[in-house]
């Protein structure tokens, strides 16, 4: 508008350098009617720039525009690229990225930084638990002139803010609180998705997943899992050393059963004919040694038990 605005006063500039023209003709100035048709041209040359460039708009990636004229929201959007339009076509113009809207209990995190902004919900027991929520959302090209139209640009807490927080709430409700934080966290947060998507459909939203990012517990519950939790660490530490302890037992009773038939096999095999044997080699090798002086003492008048070294 203030570009076809600009194109309007050099049109009317064009105007007035026109009459000027026309009385210094009639009163034959020349120096008047050289800067009048200079005038003249600037204006018409101006002007035809500034129409052209009220009619020319860029919409650029990742967005789409939608005209306004003279208050009435046009039903067809501009998408991306240079497009024309009407002059006194004013452009709005709407996101259709994906975004994320945030609601945490942390300062400083999601749309409400400045304070706890983490939803409330009562479980089936009625137990009361915080949750903090990310949800990825975008809006439907074809839908963001109706948007616009009767919801506005402050769309995320007229509709969408208010959508999740009741989903959610409705959706807690039907389960047990051991539930929100085990193994059924991912499958609520997914009945959840559909939930919320099915509910902004219909008001030109997409909802592309919900995102739990955090469970709140009250202390006692949190204390309680805790407690739950060190007890199954204390049996499995238990398990652990009583499964070592007969791991040890039984390698005991292996090698002792190993020993009892060693001595079982060598019992059976230790002869007195081996035994002197053995003897008789020892012997062999005392008498080659040097500086080696020893006795034989016999311990048996027969001769045939195993006689009695002593060496100096």
């Amino acid at each position: 508008m203030n570009t076809l605005f600009l194109a309007v006063v050099c049109f009317i500039g064009f105007i007035v350098a026109s009459v000027l023209k026309k009385t210094a003709q009639a009163e034959e100035n020349e120096d008047m009617l050289k800067g009048t048709r200079v005038a003249s041209i600037v204006c018409v040359v101006l002007g035809v720039v500034m129409f052209l460039a009220s009619c020319l708009f860029i919409i650029r990636p990742g967005e789409v525009g939608i005209g306004v004229v003279l208050g009435r929201v046009k039903p067809n959007v501009f998408h991306s690229g240079l497009r024309f339009k009407n002059p006194i076509m004013s452009i709005v113009r709407i996101p259709t990225r994906l975004q994320e809207y945030t609601m945490s209990g942390i300062r400083g995190e999601g749309r409400k930084a400045n304070i706890d902004d983490a939803i409330q919900a009562l479980t089936k027991e009625g137990m009361l638990i915080g949750l903090d929520l990310t949800v990825w959302y975008k809006i439907n090209p074809d839908k963001a002139p109706e948007i616009y139209e009767n919801i506005g640009m402050n769309y995320e807490n007229k509709i969408l803010r208010p959508v999740i927080r009741t989903s959610i709430r409705d959706k807690i409700a039907q389960y047990p609180t051991s539930a929100i934080y085990s193994g059924k966290r991912e499958q609520i947060a997914l009945e959840l998705q559909k939930i919320i998507d099915t509910e902004l459909s219909a008001k030109g939203f997409v909802c592309d997943r919900a995102l739990f990012r955090n469970v709140i517990l009250p202390p006692k519950i949190t204390a309680a899992i805790n407690e739950k939790l060190s007890a199954e660490q204390e049996s499995q530490k238990m398990e652990f050393v009583l499964s070592k302890a007969k791991k040890e037992a039984e390698v005991k009773v292996v090698e002792a059963k190993g020993i009892a038939e060693a001595q079982k096999i060598i019992n059976r095999t230790l002869t007195t004919n081996y035994l002197q044997h053995e003897a008789i080699t020892i012997y062999k090798d005392l008498a080659n040694s040097e500086n080696t002086t020893f006795v034989i003492m016999p311990t048996s008048t027969k001769g045939t038990g195993m006689p009695l070294i002593i060496g100096k």
